[in-house]
């Protein structure tokens, strides 16, 4: 299955002060389970892929930074993703389409008051429950 990009242009983060963008960077002692796409505040966010609606908090403590959670079953496959960093203009509970608006692009970098960080929109990837790579599965 190919997803959509979550922005307009593909850019990545890859590497900026505050650390890694890709798949796999080391996170202290754990891993990054997901790809960072640059996205300026108030950038249109698009829907990866169809499906079902739930949103959530990127943070325990703390509702301001939101995510967005699509799922859909194609075939004999299970896709999870979660859009993270996006003020969401859907709500739980909605089917959308692919490439559909979903949101606008939040101010991670200022939220972590960052200037070296490059602010972008966080996307995670499981296929039949496990994380993926979405890199090589999303295209313009």
């Amino acid at each position: 299955m190919k997803l959509a990009s979550p922005t307009r242009f593909i850019e990545l983060r890859n590497q900026d002060a505050t650390g890694n963008g890709w798949f796999g960077a080391k996170r202290g002692n754990r891993k990054h389970e997901g790809t960072d796409y640059v996205a300026y505040p108030g950038e249109e966010i698009f829907a990866c892929m169809a499906g079902k609606v739930r949103i959530g908090n990127v943070y325990r403590n703390d509702t301001k930074m939101k995510l967005i959670e699509i799922e859909n079953q194609f075939g004999f496959h299970h896709y999870r993703v979660q859009q993270m960093y996006v003020l969401p203009n859907v709500k739980t509970g909605d089917v959308v389409t692919k490439n559909q608006r979903i949101g606008f692009a939040q101010d991670v970098a200022g939220y972590h008051n960052s200037n070296a960080m490059k602010n972008h929109c966080h996307i995670s990837v499981w296929k039949n429950g496990l994380v993926t790579d979405p890199e090589p599965i999303i295209f313009e």
